[in-house]
C-alpha cells in the first residue's frame, strides 16, 4: 500500500490509496452492489415504461441494442439490434436520447443518422416498429448533427442535435418534430453541444417550455417551442449533462458533469435556488464525480444521481432548504444512468464498463469468441438491480466508496521522491502497444512469448531500458483507445463528453475526432470558445505554467486546424498547437502525427529512404521527429537553459498497417524504438543527465493482446536515479506517470485520479546509475523492410487514413498486424470464454 499527499494552495489534503489486488485499471475498486444482467457496450441511458413494467436501456459502443429489462427481476425480457449497415449501406446507430410520449410511444434516438426512431413497447416487453421516423433533414443527409437528448409533450417531440456546425457559427440546435405527423417544424439555434431535453407537460406552460442544456458553454436554455426560439440562457455550471424534473414540474434538476453538482432551477422563475456540491469532503475539491443519469421518488425528497467516475450512486435529500448529499452506494465500472424501480425499494443503475476488472485478450473473448480480441468490442456493460439501503446500510455503503475511490483521509507521508534531486522531467507519449507485444519476452516479467509481435530485437532499447533501470510489468494504461487515452495522460481522466463519444466514434457511428484540441475540426480554444472535451482539472501543461515551471512541447495537441469556423483547412500555419497555452511554447518544427515521417534517424544512417513517404521537414529540413528535437536540445545545451518540463510525442509505433510501399510494421516500432533510444542517449551524454527523470508511456493498449488485461502496457522510467535493475510489479497505471511528475516538479494534482495514484517507488537520492547510454540500433534487415503489393490485408491498409490519430478500425488493424508478424497461415489466438 501506498501512502503519499498532496498540496492543494495551502491546503494540506491526506490520502492513503487503499489499493486492492486487483484494482481497475484507472486505480479504484469496486464492490457492486446488488445483481446485475449484462448487456451491450457503454449503456448510457435508460428510460422506465409508463406501466412501470419494463425498463429500456440504450448503448453506445461497439455492440449496440435497445434492452428492455423487466423491472421486477431485471432480467432481460428482449433486444432490439442496432448493428451492421441499413439497406442503404448507412451504420445503423444509437446514442444517448430515450424518452416515453404522453401517448406511450418510446422515442430514441438514432446518435448520426441524424434521426429519431418511434416503436411502440408491447404489454410482454417486445419493441416494434411504430412505423414513424422522425428525420433532421431527407436525403441526401444535413451535416451531421447527432440527435441526442430527447423529450416529448401532446404537441411535439425534441432532440437535441449534440454537435456544432460552421453554418450556425459553432453553436448547436434542437430540432423540434410534430408529434402526431413526425414532420420537422422547425430547428432552433442554442448554444453549443446541446445534450439533454425536458419538457414541461402539465400546467400553464404545458407544451411551451423545454429546456435544454448545453454540454459546451454551461447554461440550461430555457426554449419556447411555438417561437422557435431560446427564451433565455440560465448559467449553471460546467458541462450540463442530464435533465430532471421533478414530479410537479416545478424543479428541474441539472447534473453539471463538470463541476460535480447538481444545480436545481425553479422551472416559474428559470432561477438556479441551489446548488450541490456531490464531492465527499475528504476529496479535498479536486473533479472526479462525474454526475450524469438521475432519478427522483415519486414523493420528490430523494435525488437519485450517477456518479460516473466515482463508480457509485449518490443518495441526496432534496427535500430541505439546503439540499444535502446522504451518501453514497458502490455499483459498477462508470455508472451513466439510474432508474427508481416502481417499487420504490430499488434502483436500476447502468454500469457503461460492466464489473470485469481484468479481461484478458490474448484469445478471442466471449461465447464461440464472437466478441474477438478489440478492447472496446470485450467490454460489457450491465445494469445492475440495487437495493436502496437504510441509514445505516448507507453509512456502511458510503465508507466503502470511499475506500474503493481511495479518498480516505490520514496522516500525511513522506513522498518516495523526497530528496531525489531530479529537476528536469521529458514526458514521451508513444500509441497503443500492450505490455506482451514488446516485453512479454522478457523472462523475469509477467510475459506471454506467445503474445510477442515485436521483441528484444525490433526493440533492443526498450529491452536494454527494462534490464538497466526498471521493469514494470503490472503497469496500466487508464484508457481504452486514444481519444480518451490523450486526455488520461495529459489531464489524469477523460470527461463524460470524451468517454461517450469516443465510443460512438471508435465503434464508426460518426462523430469527428474531438478530443486533442479541436472540436469538429475546428481549434475552439485559439478562438476563446471552450473545448467540450476538456476535463474539468485542465491539462499537466496548464498546471505547469500556472506554477511558473517552464516546459517545452513536441507533438502534443498540435494540428493543422483553421482558426476560424469560416476558415478551410490551411488558412492558418499548419502544425500548430491547438490550445491557447501551448503557442509560444511548441516546436512548430516537430512534425504532427503523420506515420509515413520518421520517429528516428535510423533510416538516415543505412540510407532506407524507402522507408519513409516524407524525408524532410520544417524550416531546418529535419529528417526525423528525434532531429528535430535534438536541434533544440543542443541549443538549450549550449545555454544551459533546459526547460524543465518536456512534452514529446512518438507514435510511429502504431503502424501504417501492410499498405504498400510504406514501411512494414516491424520496421515502423523499429524506429520508434531507435528514436527513444537516440533521445536517452542525447540526454545522458548531456550536462542535464544527473538532473533528469524520463517517463516513457502508450496512450493506450488498444493495438494489441494482452495475456492479463487488455489495458495492460508497457512504462519505462530512465534516470540515474532508478535503482539498476528493478523489477516492479506492484500496481501502477498513467495517473502515477503523472503524480510521479507532478511531484518532481512540485506541482499539485489536476483530479482526484493522480491524487490518488501510487507514486513510482524505485529511487535513489544519489545519481548511482548514470553510465551514459549508447542507442542500440535495430538490425538493418527489420529497419528497411517495406510492405510489398502482396502483403496480407495490403488493400485494406491502402484504403484507410494514416495521418490522424485512430481514424482506422482498430480491430481490423490488430489483424493485419498479427498476421503480418506471425505470418498469413498463422492463426490467431484460441478462443477465450467470458
Amino acid at each position: 500500500m501506498y501512502r503519499h499527499f498532496f498540496v492543494v494552495g495551502a491546503l494540506l489534503a491526506p490520502f492513503i490509496p487503499s489499493v486492492c489486488a486487483v484494482p481497475l485499471p484507472t486505480g479504484a475498486s469496486i464492490t457492486p452492489a446488488g445483481t446485475h444482467t449484462a448487456v451491450d457496450s457503454f449503456p448510457v441511458n435508460m428510460v422506465l415504461s409508463r406501466d412501470g413494467k419494463f425498463v429500456v436501456v440504450t448503448h453506445v459502443g461497439a455492440r449496440q441494442s435497445l434492452t428492455v429489462l423487466d423491472s421486477t427481476t431485471g432480467e432481460i425480457v428482449s433486444q432490439r439490434d442496432f448493428n451492421g449497415k441499413d439497406s442503404a449501406g448507412v451504420q445503423r446507430a444509437l446514442f444517448y436520447g430515450l424518452a416515453f410520449g404522453p401517448n406511450g410511444a418510446l422515442y430514441a434516438s438514432r446518435g448520426t443518422e441524424d434521426t429519431v426512431s418511434v416503436f411502440d413497447l408491447s404489454d410482454n416487453g417486445i419493441l416494434t416498429d411504430a412505423g414513424q421516423t422522425l428525420a433532421n433533414a431527407p436525403a441526401p443527409k444535413a451535416p451531421e448533427l447527432c440527435a441526442a437528448g430527447i423529450a416529448a409533450d401532446a404537441a411535439n417531440v425534441y432532440a437535441a442535435n449534440n454537435n456544432t456546425t460552421r453554418a450556425t457559427s459553432l453553436k448547436g440546435s434542437l430540432s423540434v418534430f410534430d408529434a402526431a405527423t413526425g414532420e420537422r417544424k422547425g430547428l432552433v439555434v442554442t448554444p453549443g453541444f446541446p445534450f439533454g431535453v425536458a419538457a414541461v407537460t402539465d400546467g400553464p406552460a404545458a407544451n411551451r417550455k423545454v429546456f435544454v442544456s448545453s454540454e459546451r458553454d454551461g447554461v440550461v436554455c430555457d426554449i419556447d417551442p411555438q417561437g422557435m426560439k431560446v427564451r433565455r440562457n440560465i448559467r449553471t455550471q460546467a458541462n450540463p449533462t442530464a435533465l430532471l424534473l421533478d414530479g410537479a414540474q416545478k424543479r428541474l434538476f441539472v447534473a453539471n458533469s463538470g463541476s460535480d453538482t447538481v444545480s436545481i432551477i425553479d422551472t416559474a422563475t428559470d432561477k438556479v435556488v441551489s446548488t450541490i456540491l456531490l464531492r465527499p469532503a475528504a476529496a479535498h475539491g479536486l473533479p472526479g464525480c462525474t454526475p450524469e443519469g438521475m432519478a427522483i421518488d415519486p414523493a420528490g425528497k430523494r435525488l437519485y444521481v450517477a456518479l460516473a467516475d466515482m463508480n457509485a450512486i449518490a443518495i441526496l435529500d432534496v427535500s430541505v432548504a439546503l439540499p444535502k448529499v446522504l451518501g453514497y452506494i458502490p455499483v459498477g465500472w462508470y455508472p451513466t444512468s439510474v432508474v427508481l424501480a416502481p417499487d420504490g425499494r430499488n434502483l436500476f443503475v447502468a454500469n457503461a464498463r460492466g464489473n470485469a476488472v481484468r479481461i484478458p485478450n490474448d484469445t478471442r473473448q466471449g461465447p464461440g469468441g464472437k466478441l474477438g480480441q478489440y478492447i472496446l468490442a470485450i467490454q460489457n456493460g450491465t445494469v445492475s438491480r440495487v437495493a436502496i439501503p437504510n441509514p445505516a446500510a448507507l453509512k456502511t455503503a458510503t465508507a466503502q466508496v470511499l475506500k474503493n475511490n481511495r479518498i480516505t483521509s490520514a496522516v500525511p507521508v513522506k513522498s518516495p521522491l523526497a530528496g531525489v534531486p531530479i529537476k528536469h522531467v521529458i514526458y514521451i507519449i508513444k500509441e497503443n502497444r500492450t505490455y506482451d507485444q514488446i516485453l512479454g519476452d522478457v523472462a523475469r516479467g509477467n510475459g506471454d512469448p506467445g503474445v510477442v509481435m515485436w521483441g528484444r530485437e525490433v526493440t533492443p532499447n526498450q529491452h536494454a531500458f527494462v534490464d538497466r533501470f526498471v521493469l514494470l510489468d503490472n503497469f496500466y494504461c487508464c484508457a481504452e483507445v486514444s481519444g480518451t487515452g490523450w486526455n488520461w495522460s495529459t489531464s489524469g481522466m477523460a470527461n463524460e463528453y470524451t468517454q461517450r463519444t469516443v465510443e460512438s466514434n471508435y465503434a464508426g457511428r460518426g462523430r469527428t475526432y474531438d478530443w486533442e484540441g479541436s472540436n469538429g475540426g475546428v481549434a475552439v480554444d485559439l478562438m476563446g470558445i471552450n473545448d467540450v472535451a476538456a476535463a474539468p482539472g485542465g491539462y499537466i501543461w496548464d498546471a505547469a505554467i500556472k506554477h511558473g515551471v517552464s516546459l517545452r512541447n513536441y507533438g502534443f495537441f498540435v494540428g493543422d486546424n483553421p482558426k476560424t469556423p469560416q476558415g478551410g483547412v490551411g488558412d492558418e500555419p499548419g502544425n500548430r498547437a491547438l490550445k491557447k497555452a501551448l503557442e509560444g511554447r511548441t516546436c512548430t518544427d516537430f512534425r504532427q502525427f503523420a506515420l509515413g515521417y520518421a520517429d528516428s534517424d535510423a533510416w538516415v544512417k543505412i540510407n532506407a529512404p524507402k522507408t519513409v513517404s516524407s524525408k524532410r521537414y520544417g524550416k531546418n529540413k529535419a529528417p526525423s521527429r528525434f532531429s528535430a528535437w535534438k536541434r533544440e536540445f543542443d541549443g538549450y545545451v549550449s545555454s544551459g537553459k533546459l526547460p524543465a518540463f518536456e512534452m514529446v510525442r512518438l507514435g510511429r509505433d502504431h503502424t501504417e498497417g501492410t499498405q504498400a510501399g510504406a514501411a512494414s510494421p516491424s520496421a515502423m516500432v523499429a524506429d520508434n524504438d531507435y528514436a527513444v533510444g537516440q533521445l536517452v542517449e542525447a540526454v545522458s551524454n548531456s550536462p542535464f543527465w544527473k538532473s533528469t527523470a524520463i517517463f516513457v508511456i502508450e496512450d493506450d493498449a488498444q493495438g494489441g493482446h494482452d495475456h492479463v488485461d487488455c489495458h495492460r502496457s508497457t512504462a519505462y522510467v530512465v534516470s540515474p536515479f532508478v535503482k539498476k535493475g528493478t523489477l516492479d510489479s506492484r500496481f501502477y497505471n498513467t495517473d502515477s506517470v503523472l503524480r510521479s511528475m507532478e511531484a518532481i516538479l512540485g506541482l499539485p494534482p489536476m483530479c482526484r485520479y493522480d491524487a490518488t495514484a501510487p507514486i513510482f517507488d524505485f529511487w535513489t537520492k544519489t545519481p548511482d546509475n548514470a553510465a551514459p547510454y549508447k542507442a542500440i540500433l535495430p538490425p538493418e534487415s527489420v529497419l528497411r523492410q517495406v510492405n510489398a503489393r502482396t502483403a496480407y490485408r495490403a488493400k485494406d491498409s491502402a484504403g484507410m487514413s494514416w495521418n490522424v490519430a485512430d481514424s482506422i478500425p482498430d480491430q481490423v488493424l490488430n489483424d493485419i498486424l498479427w498476421h503480418a508478424v506471425k505470418g498469413p497461415k498463422t492463426p490467431a489466438p484460441a478462443i477465450r470464454g467470458l
